[in-house]
């Protein structure tokens, strides 16, 4: 009994380290993030695998949680000459979650000679993954001043879930960021 429940365990693992959000941040050392007033967006960039269109809305959303976090920050959103220009990078793709097989998946032999057997990857799932890439530029320097990546798995069936992922994924972007919320 207890060797079911550890494969199952084995299984199902790579499922829970996957829907979470994975952030990683980089930031250019001696840059005063206080003398910054005001901000644009400079673009999208969406990237999807296989070729698929989408979702406008939740790209929308995304736009608008990013404006949001600036604001709250106390940046004021400007069309011409912004002090900082924020360029958004979104890459979709579908994923085969894989798993090795081992010596209990063989298939039972009875026989003589030349049985043979080997380790393979086989494929127990697939899920869409979405990541999105903040790059923060500094228009006097034209230098990237902050960085920010954040990976998660969308739901292919449940949009109401990417809209609650999404909100929360972009205040996981900004949770390091130089400024805090006023």
């Amino acid at each position: 009994m207890k060797m079911k429940v550890l494969i199952v365990l084995f299984l199902l693992s790579p499922l829970f380290i996957s829907a979470q959000h994975l952030v990683s941040y980089n930031k250019t050392e001696d840059v005063d993030f206080g003398k910054f007033k005001t901000f644009q967006v400079y673009s999208l960039d969406v990237k999807s695998y296989p070729e698929f269109k989408p979702n406008e809305e939740g790209l929308n959303l995304l736009i608008s949680e990013i404006n949001k976090q600036m604001e709250i920050r106390g940046y004021q959103k400007v069309n011409a000459d912004p002090d900082l220009l924020i360029n958004i990078g979104v890459v979709i793709s579908k994923e085969q979650q894989t798993r090795e097989t081992d010596i209990r998946d063989a298939p039972m032999y009875i026989g003589q000679r030349n049985y043979h057997w080997e380790s393979e990857e086989i494929v127990v799932g697939t899920y869409t993954a979405g990541s999105v890439v903040l790059d923060i530029i500094n228009t006097i320097t034209d230098e990237m001043v902050w960085q920010a990546v954040s990976k998660g798995v969308i739901s292919d069936k449940k949009p109401e879930k990417n809209k609650k992922k999404i909100t929360k994924g972009v205040a996981k972007l900004f949770k390091k960021y130089p400024v805090k919320i006023q």
